[in-house]
Order: structure tokens, then sequence, then C-alpha cells
């Protein structure tokens, strides 16, 4: 929301200067983005809350600074009463209302007027918020529904055929071209107008450029209304065609300000462009829309927001917000204005005086209460499943969500037995028919529908598997599965290692990796590997003293595992810390070999017979010679 700091001076005083008023704006709700200072004028950039749609207007952010500075509101008086002349000749028009999805309709005709170019203060007015200006009539209608928050639009009379019109829904695909010239197929729901034609308006959103005022333009319909907030949000979004009047529609218009809405527009168009009113006023609707009571206890609001605060405090704070307060028996009854859309209970009350009083007031308190201890029922931690997903990443997987029903080709291609799997009773189609036993069939269809795209795929998912036929005691797990056609099968098979030794785990892998015509696959049932976790790792300080390091290259049988030298050298004293194959070729290994104490400097005189000891164990286990 734009809200330039003149515009606003037309109906309350400001005393605060820009910085310090946005400031103030932000605390109590209304964020200040930026204050915007060009040629000498201010301009505020305002983020407005769904709940608020009454602060998307300048009187309404005229009244949130008339509440902080305790101001008083100067609202535009009007000229006219709506009543036509006694002479004036009268233009007839039928109206054939939906109160389900126009709520109210409040119109007027106005005869002869001259359509031309606006007045400078108007043009300067809109300009100060962006508005392009296009014509007398058309601006002064954007100018009051920036005003005062409800939209207006305006008809050429003379083109709506017929003098009747219809409000109702779109069947879905009515072509429709807007004012701009941008050609749409309607949405089905979307509220519209009609005439004994053609389609001339798409409700709440933009006009149509069969219905626009121009400059041969004599006669207007001027239209105030209030619309289904949840249809226009859904054809707009359909149509991808959002405007200033949909914003405000979509969150809720105020349902009692269109005859003021309308006065203003009146008063403004005679004023500009001169004409006659030459109807009625129009106002159709099937209910009443009035202020309505809301109370709230002192007592409670002091113990919900923690602190006490004075009641002549309460009372200020709550007539600044204009909602009329009037005490009786420690209750406080408001009477809140059909702009305030969001108070609806009294815990409504207690935050606008919470945020108004200022959050910032509130002293300052440390929480109450004991750390819980226990597990809560239901409770799941996913710091495991994270640190997986983590360790997958970063080796090159990419994360996959796949469905959770299948085929029964998928199931019969991936040599599964149909029989044995859960089956849907009534399935959406074929595609979707059996719940699904493992992720490996969802991560070779991905693989081939990525084939044409990549060369190198590497794809994981982390997910619920269904395993048995019988519904009454088939098993929900989760499963980790994964496809590489990069790594071969021990570069699958280290990381998922790694993996396992951090998250706590010792695990047989074997019989879990596959080589398959798409690639390197494996799966895990992490339902059942992640009842076997250790207990949390033991934290260990970094060591106060430094670690000796040497190379140790071995001539050693080919054949001979990695762990069974590792074991060895490990074996020899408790100083051996850490033990890494640097390189090998052919027969020769080269082994980097950490000493380290943790209550002393290492010396070489130490190291010089541990160095003997594992030479020789090697020697004599293993048949090593040192190269």
């Amino acid at each position: 929301m734009v809200a330039p700091l003149l515009w606003l001076k037309d109906y309350v005083d400001v005393s605060l200067p820009p910085e310090k008023l946005g400031g103030k704006l932000t605390e109590i709700g209304l964020g200040a983005e930026e204050i915007i200072k060009e040629d000498g004028k201010v301009t505020f950039e305002l983020e407005i809350t769904p709940n608020r749609p009454d602060l998307l207007s300048i009187i309404g952010v005229a009244r949130e600074i008339a509440a902080i500075e305790g101001a008083k509101i100067r609202y535009p008086k009007f000229k006219n009463n709506l009543d036509p002349k006694k002479d004036t000749e009268i233009l007839p028009l039928k109206i054939h209302p939906n109160h389900r999805i126009v709520p109210r309709l409040t119109g007027i005709i106005i005869n002869n007027v001259s359509v031309k170019e606006s007045p400078k203060w108007l043009i300067d007015r809109l300009a100060s918020i962006g508005q392009q200006p296009i014509n007398n009539v058309v601006d002064v209608t954007n100018f009051v529904m920036w005003e005062l928050g409800n939209p207006i639009h305006s008809f050429d009379y003379h083109k709506i055929k017929g003098a009747e019109m219809w409000v109702r829904q779109a069947k879905g695909g009515e072509p429709y071209e807007s004012v701009d010239e941008i050609s749409y197929h309607l949405s089905r729901g979307a509220i519209i107008y009609e005439d004994t034609e053609k389609i001339f308006d798409l409700v709440g959103i933009k006009g149509a450029k069969n219905s626009g005022t121009y400059k041969n333009t004599k006669a207007v319909f001027i239209v105030v209304e209030v619309d289904d907030p949840v249809l226009i949000r859904r054809a707009s979004q359909a149509l991808g065609l959002r405007s200033e009047a949909s914003s405000i529609f979509e969150r809720g218009v105020n349902r009692d300000g269109t005859i003021d809405a309308l006065k203003r527009t009146v008063d403004l168009i005679l004023e500009n462009a001169g004409g006659e009113i030459a109807s009625e006023l129009i106002d159709i609707k099937n209910e009443k829309f009035e202020p309505w009571k809301l109370s709230v206890r002192i007592e409670r609001l002091n113990n919900i927001l923690g602190i006490e605060i004075p009641q002549d405090k309460i009372i200020s704070i709550l007539s600044n917000l204009n909602l009329s307060p009037n005490v009786k028996n420690e209750i406080i009854e408001c009477t809140i204005p059909t702009y305030r859309n969001d108070l609806k209970i009294e815990e409504d009350l207690i935050e606008e005086v919470a945020r108004l009083y200022g959050y910032n007031n509130f002293p300052k308190t440390l929480p109450i209460g004991t750390i819980p201890t226990k597990t809560i029922p239901y409770f799941k931690d996913f710091r495991t499943e994270e640190k997986i997903k983590s360790i997958l990443t970063a080796s090159g997987f990419s994360e996959i969500y796949t469905y959770s029903l299948v085929s029964e080709k998928s199931l019969q291609e991936y040599g599964v037995d149909s029989e044995k799997i859960l089956r849907v009773d009534n399935p959406v189609s074929l595609e979707f028919e059996y719940l699904r036993p493992t992720l490996k069939v969802g991560l070779i269809n991905a693989v081939k529908q990525n084939k044409p795209h990549s060369d190198k795929i590497e794809l994981f998912e982390l997910g619920k598997v269904y395993l048995g036929s019988n519904v009454d005691i088939a098993k929900e797990a989760y499963f980790l599965s994964g496809i590489s056609n990069v790594k071969n099968y021990y570069e699958v098979k280290g990381m998922l290692e790694r993996l396992l030794n951090d998250i706590g785990v010792k695990y047989d892998l074997n019989k879990d990796i596959q080589l398959t015509e798409e690639g390197i696959i494996f799966e895990l049932n992490l339902s059942d590997i992640l009842k076997n976790i250790r207990m949390k790792k033991k934290f260990v300080p970094v060591p106060k003293y430094p670690p000796v390091i040497e190379d140790l290259t071995l001539e050693i049988d080919p054949k001979i595992k990695y762990v069974n030298i590792v074991n060895v050298i490990e074996s020899q004293s408790k100083l051996v810390n850490k033990v890494d194959l640097v390189s090998e070729y052919q027969n020769r290994k080269t082994f980097r070999i950490t000493y380290l104490s943790r209550d002393r400097n290492l010396t070489n005189e130490e190291i010089e017979p541990l160095r003997e000891k594992i030479t020789s164990a090697l020697k004599k286990t293993l048949g090593a010679n040192i190269a």
C-alpha cells in the first residue's frame, strides 16, 4: 500500500517526523517497508496483512495515525443527497440481483456528463500513488477507491442494452474483452454483469471494453458493490488477472461503506464532469449491514497480556480506534464499525489494546515453568532423516518423491507378484492400483523418464512402503532407496557404510545393493535399521597436544584386505590414533599413521620402538615388508 504523507494530511494532523511515524506504524502492525523522499514529498510503502482490508485506503491508514497521535479524522463532507431534481429526466434501469454472490449493489445514474481530462489536483493525487490518469470520470472512481477503500465502477449507461442487467456466474469459457483490450475466456463461477445482449463486466476484477466510459459517453451508471470474496479470488487466480479492486474484494470490503463511497463519487463527478442525477438511489440488498457489539472483560485482558493496563488507558486506546467503548461492571462494550471485519471475538479487542499500548512497553520477563524431559506421544525425531538426506545429497544424489500407488504392470516388470500386494478396491486408474511394496519401482521409472535429458542420474527416495497383502496384517515401513548410473558397487557401498556409521548403526550391506540395467540400486528398511541405533555419541574434546604423523610403505600381497592391515597396526598400541590408506600401486601400499597422546607431547624416542613393533607384526602376521 502506497500512502503519500501529503494525502494523509488531508484527513489527519501529523506531528511526528516521517522516520518516527514509520517506526510507530510498524510497531502497531503496518510494516513501513520503505519511506521514500522525492522532490520534498514523503511516501510510505506499507505492508498490509490480509486481515486488514480497511488499510488498503488512505483514510484507513489515516485512522491508524489518528489512533497513534490521539487525533481526530477529518472525513470528506458530502454535498449531494443523491436525490434527482424534480424536473430531471429519469433514466430507467432494471436489475436482476443475486444476493448470494453480490450481497449488496449500490448505484446511481448521472446524465449529461462531459468526459474529458481530469483537473490537475486529481491527476497529481493519482500520480502520487503510481496511477495513470484516464479521464475525469474514471479518475474519480479510482480516487475514491483509494481514499475510502470501496472499489467503484462507472459504466456507459447507453451501452447497457435494453436498460436491463442480470447478476450471475459465468458458465465457463465465455469470451470477454477487458477495458484494456485484452481477451479472456471466463472461468466457471466468475461473477459477471450481463445485459440483453452481452456480458459487460467481470465483477470485482476488471470492466469490459464494451461498456467503458469514453469521451463520447453522455450518461454513466456508477456502481459500488459488495462481492463474495471467495468467488473473486478464484476467478482472479484462474484468469491470472489481478487488479486493485480484486485485492480489496477478496479480503472483504466494508459492507456498510457503499453509500458514503457513492456520495463521494457523485460529488466529485458533478464537480468535475458536470451533469445531473438521473435516477433514484439504487441499493439492492436482503440484509442489514450495521455495526455490531463486542465486549472485553478487563480482568481477562490483563490476564492474557500478563500486565495490568490502567482502565483509563484501555478506554483511551479503544476510543482512538473509533470503537466507542462503554464500561459497565468491569466489562467494556464496544461498537465495531463495519470496516473492521477482523474484530469478531474478545481476543481481537485485547490484541487491539496490546498493539496500540505498544509491545515494546511490555516488561521483559523470562519464561516460567520447567523444560520437558519426557518424549511426548507420537513424537518423531526428524534429525536422523535430515542427516541421511544431507549425506546422500553431498554424495551427488538428488531426492525425489514418487507416488505411493503403482500399476500391476510396473510390479510385473520388477518381478513382484501382485497377489501378495495390497490393492485399492476402487482405484482412480490402473496406473494407481497397488500400494507400493518397494521404492525401487518408482526410482527405476524415474531413471527411464530422465535418460533422454541426462546421461548421469543419481536419485534417492525416503518414504513409506506397504508390506503384505492382507489389510489386517499389513505393515507400514520407512524405506531408503537409491539408484546411480554413475557410481560403481564399491562407491555406493562405501557411501552407505559411512551413512550408517554416522547415524550409529552396524549393518551388513551386501544383500541390499544390486546391479540392474538402469544402474546400481540399493534399498534399506530404515524402520528396522533405526531400531538398532547405538547410544548417543560421546563428545571428545579437541586434543591439547599435537599428533605425530608418518607414512609407512609396505610390499604386501594385494589379496590381503585393507581392514586386516589396519587392525594389525592399531592393535600394537593405544597411541595409534588413526590409519589411512594414502596410495597403492600393484603390491605396494602406503599408509599414513597418526600417533596421538591426550596427556603429553610424543617424542621420536617413543615413536621409534613403536614403529619397529608395527613393522615386525605386519611381517609376522601378513608377510609384509617395508618398501
